[in-house]
C-alpha cells in the first residue's frame, strides 16, 4: 500500500471515529435510534481508494470507536459487529459498482445499490441480534417497524452527503492540486 493511501485512510478512519460521536435524534423515531454520519468518511475513502481500502476503513473505524471510553458497555461487541457488517456491506457494494463506472451517474447508482443492499443485510441483523441483545423481548415483526425506515433514512442521508461531497473533495483525497 502506498504511503499516501495509508495516510489518507488513517485520516478518514480518525474522522470517522470523531463523527461517531455525533448522535442526532431524528423526528418521529424512538429516542434510542440516532443518526450518525460516521460512514461518510468510509464511503469517501471507498470512492477514492477502492472498495478494499474502504472496507478496511470501515472495520478500523468501528473497532477504534468501540475501544473509546464512551463505548464501554457490555453490548459493544454486538454493536461493533453490526456496525462492521453494515459499513463494510455499504462500502463494498458502492465501491465495487463505482470502480467500474466512475461518473456522477455511476456514483449515484453505486450509492443507491449500497443503500438497498445494506438495508437487506441490516434488517435481519437487527431482528436476530440487535433487538434481543438490547432487551427486545417482544420479537414480533412490529419490533422492526421503526428500524427499517430509520436505517433507510440514515443510509440515504449518508449516501446523499457523499454524492454531494465526493467530487469537490476528490482532488484532496487523490492528492491532486487544483
Amino acid at each position: 500500500m502506498k504511503t499516501r493511501t495509508l495516510v489518507t485512510a488513517a485520516l478518514l478512519i480518525a474522522l470517522g471515529v470523531a463523527l461517531n460521536y455525533i448522535n442526532l435524534p431524528l423526528p418521529f423515531f424512538p429516542e434510542f435510534l440516532k443518526y450518525t454520519p460516521a460512514d461518510i468518511p468510509t464511503l469517501l475513502g471507498t470512492f477514492a481508494l477502492g472498495p478494499i481500502v474502504g472496507s478496511i476503513i470501515a472495520v478500523a473505524r468501528a473497532i477504534l470507536h468501540s475501544m473509546t471510553p464512551a463505548t464501554t458497555t457490555p453490548l459493544v461487541s454486538i454493536g461493533t459487529g453490526m456496525d462492521i457488517l453494515t459499513s463494510v456491506t455499504f462500502a463494498a457494494v458502492a465501491g465495487t459498482i463505482y470502480h467500474f463506472n466512475r461518473t456522477r451517474k455511476g456514483a449515484l447508482i453505486a450509492l443507491l445499490a449500497g443503500v438497498l443492499v445494506t438495508m437487506v443485510i441490516a434488517t435481519p441483523v437487527n431482528y436476530f441480534f440487535a433487538y434481543p441483545a438490547y432487551g427486545g423481548s417482544d420479537m414480533a415483526p412490529l419490533a422492526l417497524m421503526p428500524g427499517i425506515p430509520f436505517n433507510l433514512l440514515k443510509y440515504t442521508i449518508n449516501a446523499l452527503l457523499v454524492f454531494l461531497l465526493y467530487k469537490p473533495l476528490s482532488p484532496l483525497l487523490h492528492g491532486r492540486q487544483n
